[in-house]
């Protein structure tokens, strides 16, 4: 490939096997949270406003917190294909509208130092809420902007390659050069004739770009 890639990667679903914030709130939530999550999923409720109602459900401790991220599994070809792009010199960064709280405990259980951007968790007096510090006025979809977050890091010299599997991927991908995709995200992308590699872990990505290395 004659441009140097550029890695953009969604968290929840993508690098974890399990999508992290979804098992939080299923296991500590009060009842009632099904409902916003759907508001959310349609596009009736941006990120930020559907979590404040949810985590106001929310009875966990930080322990609890820590317990639950420990337990997570990572897709079983994302820690090789972190060390093949590191390799390489191919930047990855990770953009998640999930919570920086149980990403960094996880990239820190498999040794992964990769910069991540991604909202925050507060606990205070009367229980959790969201910090978020990468939103986008302009938007107020996700709390985290991706596409603002790509845009502030990307280099024009690089190929861009974007990472997801889920909702708050479905606007990044009109950034990207090239696109790997799964389960809604990959839905979207053939409704909308977004062009897109499917893919099953990490290991495929791995292998179709060392192909397309030995085609250049």
């Amino acid at each position: 490939m004659e441009k140097k890639l550029m890695f953009f990667i969604d968290f929840d679903g993508t690098v974890t096997c399990r999508d992290v914030c979804e098992a939080m709130i299923m296991q500590y939530a009060r009842p009632g949270w099904e409902e916003l999550n759907r508001r959310w999923e349609e596009g009736t409720l941006s990120t930020v406003d559907c979590a404040r109602e949810t985590l106001a459900m929310v009875t966990m401790s930080r322990a609890e917190l820590a317990a639950l991220a420990a337990s997570q599994q990572l897709d079983p070809g994302f820690p090789a294909f972190a060390a093949w792009a590191r390799k390489q010199g191919y930047p990855v960064y990770i953009l998640s509208d999930g919570y920086e709280d149980y990403i960094e405990l996880i990239l820190q259980k498999h040794g992964l130092e990769i910069p991540f951007y991604a909202n925050k968790l507060r606990l205070g007096p009367d229980g959790w809420d969201i910090e978020a510090p990468y939103y986008n006025e302009k938007c107020g979809r996700c709390g985290a902007c991706k596409s603002k977050l790509i845009l502030d890091l990307m280099d024009e010299h690089s190929t861009r390659v974007y990472i997801g599997d889920g909702y708050s991927d479905r606007c990044p991908v009109y950034l990207a050069d090239m696109v790997f995709a799964k389960r809604s995200l990959a839905d979207y992308c053939r409704r909308r004739s977004i062009p897109y590699r499917p893919f099953e872990d990490f290991r495929d990505i791995i292998k179709y770009l060392q192909g397309e290395e030995k085609h250049d």
